[in-house]
């Protein structure tokens, strides 16, 4: 019996071919490498003609070295070396039109294999860049709380999901972990052990938070925390400036909650720093944000040493000072400009002394900027009811 006779034009290609042997994950990998668009043309593969049911697909699945063997396999007699002619190496996802161009006999000469390499290559290469920064941030939320008034502060994961997804962050790792680490700090501040013990919470939590960013689960930080002012500088210290971190304020309005606001103007900050002897072997840093730091309960050992003080500009310090995410910034350049200070003017100085009546942000954002080895070590007091007193040691 004599086989049929083709319908096709000498110039026209039945690109049709069965592809019954690529497998499923190899479809899908081109797809995902191509973003769904032709790697010649850049046409939508995906087309914007629908019927009742789905969207009608416009690609095709073409071969650099052909399939099969023969005059009528195209670049089969060029092959360099490909041994499975199915893999996603050998394919590229085309339009209708793309691939019969590609095919065609006149013009199969402009289109030999390494040239199809290059533009398979170039274009998916392209596609990665394009849609590297796309997309919500990935982001791992450091949560960290401790009891007030005999019950437990803290963020919850609704609060964090909600406060994210506002700004594009999305609160997962590529982990077994959910990309959630708690810091709960218990017992009453003040208390026997108290202050010891929370900061060996704190350092557990951030353990684990090293331990993800070491094997590159974790790439970014998002931290939501609640503690006295020498704990929250305690944990900047231990976030240190090397992950990229971004800080949450918990505002008093509770229809804010943890997102920060442009509703007022940012916040500038300026260093203030005394005249006393620059030899002196002690300094005091001082921050008044929230409310002012009355020099008049300083503690003997404080009495006469020189004083570098951050302050806002033309504002008096306030519960609500930092509603605007760029005055965290602002304060932040200031805060370490006056540390750069205190390292010039004060070089002999053993032992810094911190007093901060601060927000959460600002004073994790204190302790980030400490630096150990090369800044000496720095006591951080609590405001008790009748003075300071010193309750930890950071950067030693």
């Amino acid at each position: 019996m004599a086989e049929p006779q083709s319908t096709l034009s000498p110039d026209e290609r039945d690109t049709t071919v069965k592809r019954d042997r690529i497998k499923e994950s190899v479809r899908n990998a081109l797809w995902a490498r191509t973003a769904g668009r032709c790697t010649i043309c850049n046409r939508r593969l995906l087309g914007d003609q629908r019927t009742y049911l789905h969207s009608v697909l416009l690609a095709e699945l073409a071969h650099n070295i052909g399939a099969t063997g023969g005059d009528g396999s195209p670049r089969s007699r060029d092959n360099d070396g490909v041994d499975d002619t199915e893999a996603e190496e050998n394919l590229l996802l085309l339009c209708h039109d793309c691939h019969k161009i590609i095919d065609n006999p006149d013009h199969i000469d402009f289109f030999p294999p390494e040239k199809l390499r290059q533009i398979k290559e170039s274009f998916e290469r392209r596609i990665e860049m394009v849609t590297e920064n796309g997309g919500l941030t990935r982001t791992a939320a450091l949560r960290v709380g401790c009891t007030i008034r005999g019950s437990l502060a803290m963020a919850s994961q609704r609060e964090i999901a909600e406060t994210l997804l506002a700004v594009n962050y999305l609160g997962l790792v590529e982990t077994q972990r959910s990309g959630d680490f708690s810091c709960r700090i218990n017992g009453a501040v003040g208390g026997r052990g108290f202050w010891d013990a929370a900061q060996q919470t704190i350092d557990d939590a951030i353990t684990q938070v090293r331990q993800a960013i070491h094997t590159g689960d974790v790439k970014h930080i998002s931290v939501f925390a609640i503690a006295p002012v020498p704990l929250l500088v305690y944990l900047g210290w231990r976030l240190d400036d090397k992950t990229p971190t971004r800080l949450f304020q918990k505002h008093r309005d509770q229809f804010v909650g943890w997102s920060w606001s442009d509703q007022r103007a940012p916040v500038e900050f300026e260093v203030i720093s005394s005249d006393e002897d620059t030899s002196a072997e002690h300094v005091v840093l001082v921050c008044p944000l929230t409310s002012e730091v009355n020099r008049a309960v300083f503690s003997d050992v404080l009495e006469g040493q020189p004083i570098i003080e951050v302050r806002p500009i033309n504002e008096a310090p306030s519960p609500t000072l930092f509603s605007h995410e760029q005055s965290l910034v602002n304060f932040g350049e200031q805060w370490r400009a006056a540390l750069a200070t205190a390292e010039a003017r004060f070089s002999n100085a053993r032992r810094w002394h911190l007093i901060a009546s601060a927000p959460v942000s600002a004073s994790i954002e204190i302790g980030r900027a400490f630096v150990r080895d090369i800044h000496p070590p720095v006591t951080v007091y609590e405001r008790s009811a009748e003075s300071y007193e010193a309750v930890l040691v950071v950067s030693q």
